[in-house]
């Protein structure tokens, strides 16, 4: 780029189908000539002179003719109108979503701003209670729920959520799993967390949400939704098999 610009964007990670691939991305380092672009969405200063005051569709007109046909550095299209049905496309693809923007806002740094929304494509699966670690700050009862899955007749980990919870369903978790502590882990490998574990018998079922599970069948952004005294561990489909 020949001019003196401020750019606004997202590094990422193509992969065969030209996808962006957040798993690839956070292994970059290891296989150098994975495809990594930069694409730009908006323009905050122009060879000094500040652009964010300019209406995003203005800002955008500019953008595209600084950045061109570079092709690591990519000028990130929009769709006017057709929010709903990219929406759909976004998902039948198993992206993460959409950002929705007015077309005629400006750029606040350092600020969320309601003309700009995150609109996710979020799953839900059920998923066993294996484990929690301690509370930490103001949180009480406790920090984290380890959650499996059943792969066959073993409990293997797909990860762990700290987020999602009330006060009320904090204690009523908690006090849930008392009865089931035990001093063994009930996974067969040995998992990594970020803090000291009490281990509980695989008794309990929540409904989580999540992004997407990565390489290593584990979710990403998983989020408590609801327990599920409805279910039976014994019941339930392996998605692994």
């Amino acid at each position: 780029i020949k001019h003196s610009a401020i750019l606004d964007g997202e590094i990422v990670v193509l992969n065969e189908k030209g996808l962006p691939d957040f798993q690839q991305l956070q292994h970059y380092e290891e296989q150098p000539l994975a495809h990594i672009v930069y694409y730009v969405f908006d323009l905050l200063m122009l060879n000094g002179i500040d652009t964010t005051a300019l209406e995003l569709v203005q800002r955008k007109e500019l953008l595209k003719k600084l950045v061109g046909k570079n092709t690591t550095i990519s000028y990130c299209d929009h769709i006017e109108n057709e929010g709903t049905a990219f929406y759909h496309q976004v998902v039948a693809q198993q992206l993460e979503g959409i950002m929705a923007k007015k077309k005629d806002s400006g750029y606040h740094p350092g600020l969320r701003s309601k003309s700009w929304l995150k609109i996710k494509h979020v799953q839900t699966q059920e998923a066993i209670i294996a484990g929690f670690t301690a509370p930490k700050g103001s949180r009480q009862y406790f920090g984290a729920l380890i959650l499996g899955q059943l792969n066959g007749n073993h409990l293997q980990y797909i990860g762990h959520t700290g987020t999602g919870f009330s006060a009320k369903t904090l204690q009523e978790l908690h006090g849930l799993l008392q009865p089931l502590i035990t001093k063994t882990s009930p996974f067969e490998n040995r998992i990594k967390v970020n803090a000291p574990v009490t281990w509980v018998k695989p008794e309990i079922i929540v409904e989580v949400n999540y992004t997407e599970m990565t390489d290593a069948d584990n979710m990403r952004h998983p989020v408590f939704l609801r327990l599920r005294p409805d279910k039976n561990v014994q019941e339930m489909k392996s998605p692994f098999t």
